[in-house]
């Protein structure tokens, strides 16, 4: 069994409003497919953005280029410069360093510039191609974009026993099962929590963006 293609979900999304589906996305496609797919990437990205295991990477090494700027691809979605844990002023998670994403490139608010002469290493949390997503991300994706889509369409309206109401509740099963499943996938234990990390390190406020 394949997991759920671009089409299904906005095929999905389609049956909300009571549209008919359509078998091609390619060419020329209706207003109510042309905005089902830009509500589908809008929240792609948003979900996306949260940051889960899967599109979670550490240590990432992100190096100047030879003008000293250290550009972010075009999938990054955020960027989390890991608190300082050494004094050398050498360190790539130095607190001698505050680099903050501007646009698609890094800028050091310390140094006020936007030229690094080291190699800084990050959380990246990147942002995948529909094809590329595990399927309970899709699941999520799918229901949350739907409902968001039906509620632009037809309008959310006061009856809570309406779409919206079922649609909000299917999308909330979605959340409760991602966030399941990314925690078995992460193997999360408390010390992955910034708070027990600070107190374990003694060290300041998180250098994050």
């Amino acid at each position: 069994m394949n997991t759920t293609t671009r089409i299904e979900a906005v095929n999905s999304m389609l049956a909300m409003i009571g549209a008919s589906p359509v078998s091609s996305l390619s060419g020329s496609t209706s207003a109510d497919v042309a905005m089902a797919e830009s509500t589908l990437d809008e929240v792609s990205r948003e979900v996306q953005s949260g940051g889960w295991h899967y599109n979670r990477e550490y240590e990432v090494s992100l190096v100047p280029d030879d003008s000293k700027y250290i550009y972010l691809g075009n999938n990054v979605l955020r960027v989390d410069v890991e608190p300082a844990n050494s004094t050398d002023t050498s360190s790539t998670t130095s607190s001698y360093i505050d680099p903050v994403q501007r646009g698609n490139r890094l800028y050091d608010k310390k140094e006020h510039t936007y030229e690094f002469t080291q190699t800084v290493k990050a959380t990246v949390i990147y942002g995948l191609d529909w094809d590329e997503l595990p399927q309970p991300i899709k699941t999520y994706i799918a229901m949350r974009a739907g409902r968001i889509f039906c509620d632009r369409t037809v309008g959310a309206g006061s009856n809570q026993s309406g779409p919206h109401s079922f649609n909000m509740i299917s999308e909330h099963q979605a959340l409760v099962a991602v966030r399941n499943w990314d925690a078995e996938m992460a193997d999360n234990t408390i010390f992955d929590h910034w708070d027990v990390y600070r107190v374990i390190n003694r060290t300041g406020q998180p250098n994050s963006i």
